[in-house]
């Protein structure tokens, strides 16, 4: 068995005391707690490094005000844990190091990483939204970004957003996808947007007819495909998931964000099928991050995020 199956069944959520990270917080819960799993609250201070004698550096170590401050607001989020979700097993954890480096080192022992869109603001920032890339773009398992506008857990829409365009990677975020809308009992949406080619069209030989002909032609072409690419990924767990194909003439991630934009989830693959290796988040998945109001999960392949 290998280490991530065996520490399977554990969500970590990211805190700093801000809204942001509320919204996080609360959003945690409910998939924890949905999922029969386990929460983890992850507190980074980002001490400063400072240069040993004879040595390399090191964390400095932190004040007595500063672990008690950092003590009283794990408290104050674990009593915002069992007030919701009496029953869920919850811990904390403290790290001296910079929050993205302390949720992705925790992301090695979870099924699921959480974490708000932004944090505190100013000088005492930690998890502002180039935290939440970085985790999202490096941590080894799904992470789920949770944007300060979102609505409540419990008021549920019933829909999950998936993008789908044949990579790897969509695949990852399609069985993902699934999982989550079974377990929110949830309609799940699986969008592949299309954009015809550009090219110069001569008036008096086509007509507009035509053109509409065509266009409703891929639209079934892509619908079909989709259709069928949901059923090949299915599992006995999502067999009775309900589906609706959208193949819309759009931008991939300007159709992800107008059909998410009252979802409970967008999800998308963390680079899609013109992705290059080198590059950890692709734009699509990118621009649905900076762009959403709704929660977005981004979904790796194993061992991508090296």
């Amino acid at each position: 068995m290998s280490h991530r199956e065996a520490a399977a069944g554990t969500v970590v959520v990211g805190v700093d005391g801000s809204e942001g990270s509320l919204h996080a917080l609360d959003w945690a819960v409910d998939a924890a707690a949905g999922r029969g799993a386990r929460l983890r609250l992850v507190y980074a201070m980002s001490l400063p490094l400072v240069t040993a004698p004879l040595g390399g550096p090191i964390r400095t170590a932190p004040s007595q005000e500063v672990s008690d401050a950092a003590a009283a607001l794990l408290a104050e989020a674990l009593q915002r844990v069992h007030a919701a979700a009496p029953s869920l097993d919850a811990d904390t954890e403290i790290s001296r190091i910079e929050p993205h480096h302390a949720l992705i080192r925790a992301a090695e022992d979870a099924d699921l990483v959480v974490v708000g869109s932004r944090g505190l603001s100013g000088v005492r920032s930690l998890f502002l939204g180039s935290v939440a890339q970085r985790v999202a773009a490096h941590a080894p398992c799904p992470v789920v970004v949770v944007p300060p506008t979102s609505q409540e857990p419990a008021a549920r829409r019933g829909r999950v957003v998936v993008g789908v365009d044949g990579s790897v990677h969509a695949a990852a975020a399609l069985r993902f996808a699934l999982v989550e809308a079974e377990r929110l009992r949830a309609e799940l949406v699986a969008v592949s947007a299309w954009q015809a080619p550009e090219a110069p069209v001569d008036p008096f030989t086509v007509l507009h007819a035509d053109v509409d002909i065509d266009r409703e032609q891929q639209v079934a072409r892509v619908r079909d495909w989709l259709l069928r690419t949901v059923d090949d990924a299915r599992t006995p767990l999502t067999e009775r998931v309900p589906v609706r194909a959208e193949a819309p003439e759009d931008h991939p991630a300007a159709a992800l964000l107008a059909e998410g934009a009252d979802a409970d989830l967008v999800v998308v693959g963390s680079r899609g099928r013109g992705g290059f290796a080198g590059l950890l988040l692709g734009s699509v998945s990118r621009s649905v991050l900076h762009h959403a109001v709704v929660p977005v999960a981004v979904v790796h392949v194993a061992d991508d995020t090296r």
